[in-house]
């Protein structure tokens, strides 16, 4: 095993040195492919970043079939890209059939002036990890949802949108430069109203004749495959009735998209610490469950099945893990869940792999 780990880690750090070789234009003819289930079937990913989750829940909820797909994150800084890689491959090797999601982390507001990451994407800092990330997701032969640059609308990041796009394209354009066809690009909403900083920061967002939504983030048609969400907790309210959240599916719809609920989780809202806290009933899981039974254009949902305050005691969240909750809870969850797509040897064909 060791030496599997350091051969694929050599090949991706010696892909960095060809860069300049490497680089093709986009080939003529290009076809990009969105992944998105047939027959009006749904996705479901499990999530996120922690293995042992992930295993805990297929030994202990559901082991017939495992889950479509899982979910991780890496950042394009230093040599995260490498090494987390060469961790998720060897993961995603115990599991045939399964695709990957994968989020790009590009800074948070407060390590920097807005956008001050996208700004090193578009300076090219970042190129050598790129290059790395996309000899890794063609090695792994599967379809990878990539969302880069997620929950872009969020107070929490503060992109301004001129630089969100350019970078996003940006990203992609060199992606799709390495010839890379087994991507689809998801444009992932934080879900609520969308965070305009022209009053925090003047001189990085120019002023608005109007109310800002995520249109204005928007990279557009030819490089967004997908267009998600996040619903975290109760906090939605109801979400078929939730304004962002319905805006968000008309806009998906009106521009022929399918659309991923990329992260969700029942989380505890008391903003008040409690480890012993688990789920204690289905409430949230029938809102969402509902929203994705009145939207046919959903067709994915990615669960986040971690125990947010034992893996961070700074977290107010809870223990939202499926194999932890009551027994109603699970009951409810695997009845749902079951009818949604899972790996097996037919799920590549059913998304158009």
């Amino acid at each position: 095993m060791k030496f599997n780990i350091l051969l694929l880690t050599l090949s991706l750090v010696m892909f960095s040195f060809c860069k300049e070789n490497s680089v093709e234009s986009t080939p003529k003819g290009f076809s990009q492919k969105s992944f998105e289930p047939i027959n009006g079937q749904k996705l479901f990913i499990l999530g996120q970043s922690s293995e042992k989750h992930m295993e805990d829940y297929i030994t202990s909820v559901k082991s017939d079939p495992i889950p479509a797909g899982f979910a991780f994150y890496t950042s394009l800084s230093g040599n995260n890209t490498v090494e987390d890689m060469v961790r998720y491959i060897i993961f995603l090797n115990k599991f045939p059939n399964t695709t990957l999601q994968l989020a790009i982390w590009t800074g948070h507001r407060e390590f920097g002036d807005p956008g001050y990451y996208l700004d090193q994407v578009l300076n090219g800092d970042h190129d050598s990890s790129i290059m790395q990330l996309a000899s890794a997701v063609k090695s792994i032969e599967r379809p990878v949802y990539i969302r880069f640059g997620y929950e872009f609308d969020g107070f929490h990041n503060s992109y301004p949108p001129d630089k969100y796009i350019a970078a996003y394209k940006y990203f992609v354009d060199l992606m799709r430069e390495q010839n890379v066809n087994n991507v689809a690009y998801v444009w992932h909403s934080w879900g609520v109203g969308a965070y305009y900083g022209s009053d925090d920061f003047p001189n990085h967002y120019p002023n608005l004749d109007r109310v800002a939504n995520q249109e204005l983030w928007y990279p557009g048609d030819d490089y967004v495959d997908w267009v998600a969400l996040s619903i975290f907790g109760n906090g939605w309210g109801n979400l078929n009735t939730n304004s962002v959240v319905q805006y968000l599916i008309e806009f998906a719809e009106s521009r022929g998209k399918p659309i991923m609920l990329a992260e969700t989780a029942a989380i505890k809202t008391t903003n008040r610490s409690d480890p012993n806290w688990v789920i204690p009933n289905s409430q949230w899981f029938q809102n969402v469950f509902s929203l994705m039974e009145n939207n046919e254009s959903i067709k994915a949902l990615t669960y986040i099945n971690v125990d947010w305050e034992g893996d961070n005691p700074s977290s107010t969240w809870g223990d939202t893990r499926i194999q932890e909750a009551t027994t109603d809870v699970r009951n409810y969850w695997v009845s749902k869940i079951q009818s949604f797509l899972h790996a097996d040897e037919d799920l590549f064909n059913q998304l158009g792999y």
